[in-house]
């Protein structure tokens, strides 16, 4: 049975020269990630992408445990973070009434673990881009925020830090996304601030326009 949610994913990123960089200065970064995802993501319909939307499955490992999962994020509606509807289903024994499969077009609701990117190639929309990498997340619960530490060489920024809040309503979204500017001016890290999402960074490094 599939497993999923739908909310609004309201974050920001910033770059740093390295991880030492971005521990001074966010001064509780490194003590609240307390957890490490090992993590292999396919991106799904470049027609999705090109329109600012992101379908994806990953495969994750967390604390030994491992899942499958398909994500879809709506377009970016923020003006000083990403403001993005969010679907994640557990996909690991497969999905059940999906709510994914229903956004990209497929009659087909019900379906096991290993037929999903048929099913997804037989409508068109193929896995064009991927990638692997290992990321440390955790909270820090006294400004309500989850923390990500991103390390690619491949990116235009080897080091990212993502702050994200989440919420229910669009109107949440928007009083979170004031928080998160608030965050940004505490800590001083407007001058860092980078609006392209890491799939985006992604695509950018491995098509560059000619």
């Amino acid at each position: 049975m599939t497993n999923f949610k739908t909310s609004y994913e309201v974050e920001i990123r910033c770059h740093f020269d390295s991880v030492e960089e971005a521990y001074n200065k966010i001064p509780f970064l490194r003590a609240c990630l307390k957890h490490e995802m090992v993590w292999a993501s396919g991106i799904y319909g470049k027609e999705f992408f090109k329109a600012g939307k992101l379908l994806r499955m990953s495969k994750t490992t967390v604390d030994g445990r491992t899942e499958y999962y398909m994500g879809w994020k709506g377009e970016d509606t923020g003006t000083f973070a990403n403001i993005r509807e969010e679907i994640d289903e557990v996909i690991t024994d497969g999905v059940t009434d999906s709510r994914i499969m229903e956004k990209v077009g497929s009659q087909i609701r019900t379906l096991p673990r290993n037929k999903i990117s048929a099913e997804l190639k037989q409508l068109g929309h193929r896995r064009f881009m991927s990638w692997r990498g290992a990321d440390l997340f955790g909270d820090y619960k006294p400004l309500g925020v989850s923390m990500k530490l991103m390390t690619c060489r491949t990116l235009r920024w080897p080091v990212l830090v993502e702050i994200e809040k989440s919420a229910h309503t669009k109107e949440d979204a928007l009083v979170k996304e004031n928080e998160l500017l608030a965050f940004c001016d505490r800590f001083g890290l407007n001058d860092r601030l980078v609006r392209e999402e890491p799939p985006t960074l992604l695509y950018e490094a491995r098509f560059p326009e000619k």
